[in-house]
């Protein structure tokens, strides 16, 4: 990457992190959702798989999330390195906030323009978001916590490991491919928006190779995450009242 004295205190990540990050990651996948299901359905007998509820999906989903960045950081305790400088979580007064979340808005609002001329099938997400509970509880998360953890993961360790691995121009698309990767089961059938997912995640990582900051990227992605939702809302908002 580059010689800044950041560097002097991060972690150089070699395959063999990446391999144990992986094999983690995967057990985190696989073994949260069903422990998480069990604890619920001794509760309620009659819970299935297909009929959680948002907040129990987002909760699960927030769980592995803390779990696969509490893991990152046991990874950089172990090898003595420094946190924020690892991860590129240090801000920097000379970057361009307000350019970054007019970016973010940008690129909400362009993802948005696309997606009217290149419809989907309603995803299983969209069909579970009938209700206001539910909507609220993933606005919540989607603005504030999903961002957060999401660049942690895949711009602060995925990035930075691949690109010290096999450099920061092979590392810009596969870190965009394996963000869209865990977001399929949600957009599952509509191709087009896990086009798009793949595309956000490109932009977001160019971003965090260019300012060298994973503040950046955090930036762009809550900006963009709380205007995608602010225009769902909206749009919901209109519709309801246009139906009274």
């Amino acid at each position: 990457m580059d010689d800044s004295p950041a560097d002097q205190h991060r972690i150089r990540w070699a395959p063999i992190d990446l391999a144990v990050f992986t094999s983690f990651f995967l057990g985190a996948v696989f073994l949260i959702t069903p422990a998480a299901f069990l604890v619920w359905r001794f509760f309620d007998p009659r819970l299935t798989i297909e009929n959680l509820s948002v907040a129990q999906e987002l909760m699960i989903q927030g769980l592995m999330n803390l779990a696969i960045v509490g893991f990152i950081l046991l990874m950089i305790k172990f090898y003595g390195g420094d946190i924020t400088a690892t991860l590129r979580l240090t801000f920097d007064r000379r970057l361009p906030s307000m350019r970054l979340i007019l970016g973010g808005m940008f690129l909400a609002i362009t993802v948005t323009i696309f997606s009217q001329y290149f419809p989907g099938p309603e995803t299983p997400l969209e069909k579970r978001l009938t209700t206001s509970t539910a909507i609220i509880a993933f606005s919540i998360f989607g603005a504030f916590f999903a961002p957060f953890l999401e660049e942690i993961i895949f711009r602060g360790f995925v990035f930075t490991a691949l690109a010290d691995i096999e450099g920061a121009r092979t590392a810009v698309p596969l870190t965009a491919l394996l963000f869209a990767i865990p977001h399929a089961h949600q957009l599952w059938g509509n191709w087009p928006a896990l086009g798009v997912i793949f595309v956000v995640g490109y932009v977001l990582t160019v971003v965090r190779d260019r300012f060298d900051s994973v503040v950046a990227s955090i930036i762009v992605h809550t900006s963009y995450n709380a205007m995608i939702l602010g225009m769902s809302l909206l749009g919901m908002a209109l519709s309801s009242g246009g139906t009274r």
